[in-house]
């Protein structure tokens, strides 16, 4: 008879207590799927949508971050490959209602600067720009297009030809060929140098 009274009063409670442990385990597989590393495997730029791989799961086409996008916006397309932040912001288990935060280093595309204060950009045809905040230098390069400039001068060359300026001078240069300007005056050099048509110089 006891044991039927303590059936009858504690039976609803080990009912609300199963019922309990499985919505537990419910938000606990929630909650793993919240937040994945993953990587992408398709992208459609169009539409700006990829998808992403994590464990042995795929998702179906979902958005990507970008830099930014609003009335000032920036586009990066991901590369497939390239390592991201997976976020089930929908709490579902298909994957649908995720977004994918790309940027994580991995082997394939390892990190393009390893100077803390060197901020520094490559792109996949090898042109190149950053900025050292310490020495305060710019740079930029595009093949062999190149340009450098800091607070004391800058330099810009285009293959054999350079021009580079500082508060003190102005110099340009085509291969031996050059010319400077400075307080002291305009100098010329090269095997000729020549004046409205007249050699007034030789090496």
């Amino acid at each position: 008879m006891f044991d039927a009274l303590l059936r009858m009063h504690l039976g609803p409670l080990m009912e609300r207590l199963a019922e309990m442990e499985t919505e537990l385990e419910d938000l606990h597989r929630r909650a793993d799927s919240f937040c994945r590393i993953g990587v992408c495997q398709e992208v459609d730029a169009a539409s700006n949508t990829c998808k992403v791989s994590h464990g042995e799961l795929l998702t179906p086409a979902i958005r990507f971050f970008n830099p930014s996008a609003g009335e000032q916006s920036e586009s990066r397309i991901p590369s497939v490959g390239e390592q991201c932040l997976l976020l089930n912001h929908g709490g579902g288990e298909g994957g649908g209602q995720s977004v994918a935060l790309f940027g994580l280093n991995g082997g394939q595309f390892p990190p393009v600067s390893t100077q803390a204060s060197l901020t520094r950009r490559l792109y996949q045809d090898g042109t190149e720009n950053g900025y050292d905040h310490a020495s305060h230098v710019l740079h930029w390069q595009n093949g062999p297009t190149a340009f450098t400039g800091s607070r004391e001068s800058i330099d810009l060359s285009i293959g054999p030809a350079r021009r580079a300026r500082t508060p003190q001078a102005i110099e340009l240069q085509l291969g031996a060929v050059g010319i400077r300007l400075d307080a002291s005056g305009v100098h010329l050099s090269g095997p000729v140098v020549d004046h409205q048509g007249r050699v007034i110089s030789t090496a």
